[in-house]
């Protein structure tokens, strides 16, 4: 995720320098073609409506970015759920269950369990972030499974009633772990469900096209200009179809992902501190203002 502060040149040049290298360039080619071509030729060309096109392009750009940010917005409030619950998960079976010794291996499987399922989002292997949080014999049985976290949540489910809470306790117990079933089975949605081909090609078929006819549009009142007027007006509509590309999967190990190392580091801070083991784990750090 990147975080509010001062924009770089260069990571706006990263951002979209390439598709603004090449519109620039194509700039440059329709300018000079212009001033080359002969006169009888440019002036029967006939006069694109540029600003309509825009205006409706913008129009699309902006709604796809709006369902495009709801996304994101969702997957990340489904992580914030996600804490809320390993919290609720470690006080109750801290205080619910009838032993502190059965309650500890809920709380080390309940951190497993949030790093399983961010490996498991990004399509990364889980073993080695594992290796150290799960004995090795379970670890062998989950490479047999297809979905890691499920599998690990199911176990700690399993352990929990084993632990034979008092009956009247149980529903609060349960109602926790459905919880934290309730916010993986929507992350997994937002990740298995892509946007509609509507809104995931379409506006890069429309604002390419309209970035192509933009110097053909300006080059006539421009003139010479036209390199430097198109490149900055196609910035924008470059920039906002980057945008809705970025936030549309929120679970993709990119920039402007939801931070899930984060926010499990931070799961994980906060369940050893209520097991009051020692530990030297600090909160992750931003990097160059991007919070991973």
């Amino acid at each position: 995720m990147i975080l509010p502060g001062r924009a770089h040149v260069g990571h706006i040049l990263r951002y979209v320098g390439r598709p603004l290298a090449l519109l620039f360039a194509w700039d440059v080619a329709v300018t000079a073609f212009w001033y080359m071509a002969h006169p009888r030729w440019t002036a029967e060309f006939p006069a694109l409506p540029i600003t309509l096109l825009g205006s409706a392009i913008a129009v699309y750009l902006s709604f796809r970015n709006t369902t495009a940010y709801a996304r994101w917005w969702e997957a990340r409030t489904l992580w914030g759920a996600m804490v809320n619950a390993s919290r609720t998960l470690a006080r109750e079976a801290l205080t619910l269950l009838p032993e502190r010794a059965q309650a500890i291996p809920v709380v080390h499987r309940q951190i497993a369990y949030v790093h399983a399922m961010r490996l498991h989002l990004r399509r990364q292997v889980p073993w080695d972030d594992l290796a150290a949080r799960l004995p090795a014999d379970e670890i062998e049985r989950l490479k047999k499974v297809a979905n890691v976290p499920n599998a690990i949540h199911s176990r700690t489910a399993e352990l929990m009633a084993a632990a034979r809470p008092d009956p009247v306790l149980w529903p609060a117990l349960s109602r926790t772990l459905a919880d934290i079933s309730n916010a993986q089975g929507g992350m997994e949605r937002i990740k298995n469900t892509p946007l509609p081909q509507q809104y995931a090609t379409y506006p890069a078929i429309f604002t390419h096209g309209f970035c192509l006819l933009l110097p053909v549009s300006l080059v006539e009142t421009l003139g010479l200009w036209t390199p430097l007027g198109s490149t900055v007006a196609g910035f924008l509509f470059l920039a906002l179809l980057q945008i809705g590309n970025d936030m549309q999967n929120p679970f993709e190990n990119l920039d402007d992902d939801v931070p899930m190392s984060t926010l499990t580091r931070a799961i994980e801070i906060d369940l050893r501190d209520m097991l009051g083991e020692p530990h030297e784990l600090k909160p992750v750090q931003p990097e160059d203002g991007i919070l991973l």
